[in-house]
């Protein structure tokens, strides 16, 4: 597989479907800057079960998406369709849920995280977390976090249904089920994000930390983040990976990350 075969799939505007969504219009200009083949399609379309490429593909083009996050369902009819266009998409079902799903990574990168019990929804996680000696804890389902209305930090275990209520009041389900961490105390403005692209880690300046190293070795996956931050006690740490399709930049700039996907060296 050679860089040149590489496309990059955006989501385009709601209104003006020749145009990339806004918060993808920057990077996918620098992508055409570069001279990588972009298309575009309509997420809206997309979700009601209409797959309209523009741009489409050349046989056997490597599909790289760039967009909103997928349930398991809807990426792999994604890649489905791309498959049906000749083309295939650079990460497979399985690679997507690797780094999409927390609880599939986490058994591959033990030390480098906070501990974690897996729960289904139904399940008396208060009770089972009370059980181990726990007295609080970070609630997320296997992907997200509650970020509004309180916030996903449980100081009071018996607040836990309460929270995962709201988890489904805004994000319409709970995905996977529902995972609580151990609270570690972590220095805000450490946190930083690393992209590992095809085994090889990048950051947006040269210094690639030991965990996120280790992350490039054992997750098997051709394209995911890695974000780190210092704990109180000033060990670096991973709080989370992520399917680097749906992942935003972050502190990188455009351009930077244009040419990791172009495979030059990384530049600040």
């Amino acid at each position: 597989m050679t860089t040149s075969a590489l496309r990059l799939l955006y989501p385009s505007d709601c209104f003006q479907p020749k145009q990339p969504d806004e918060v993808y219009a920057e990077e996918y200009e620098a992508a055409v800057a570069a001279g990588l083949p972009v298309s575009l399609f309509s997420f809206e379309e997309f979700q009601s079960g209409d797959f309209k490429l523009r741009q489409k593909p050349q046989p056997g083009e490597i599909i790289l998406y760039r967009g909103w996050m997928l349930s398991e369902m809807d990426y792999r009819r994604l890649h489905i369709s791309v498959g049906e266009l000749g083309a295939q998409m650079m990460t497979s079902p399985e690679s997507y849920l690797l780094c999409h799903h927390l609880p599939r990574w986490l058994s591959l990168l033990p030390e480098f995280t906070a501990e974690t019990k897996v729960f289904a929804e139904t399940d008396d996680i208060a009770g089972a977390l009370k059980a181990e000696g726990w007295q609080g804890c970070f609630l997320k389902d296997y992907v997200k976090s509650l970020a509004t209305d309180g916030g996903s930090l449980v100081t009071d275990l018996s607040r836990i249904p309460e929270i995962v209520d709201k988890m489904k009041k805004y994000r319409g389900q709970i995905e996977g089920g529902v995972c609580a961490r151990r609270i570690e105390s972590y220095d805000p403005n450490s946190e930083k994000r690393f992209f590992v692209f095809r085994g090889v880690p990048f950051g947006d300046d040269a210094d690639i930390p030991d965990p996120v190293r280790v992350a490039a070795e054992r997750i098997m996956s051709p394209f995911f983040t890695v974000d780190t931050a210092m704990r109180s006690d000033g060990i670096l740490r991973i709080i989370e990976l992520g399917d680097g399709q749906v992942s935003d930049r972050k502190h990188w700039g455009s351009e930077t990350f244009v040419r990791m996907l172009r495979g030059s060296s990384i530049q600040v």
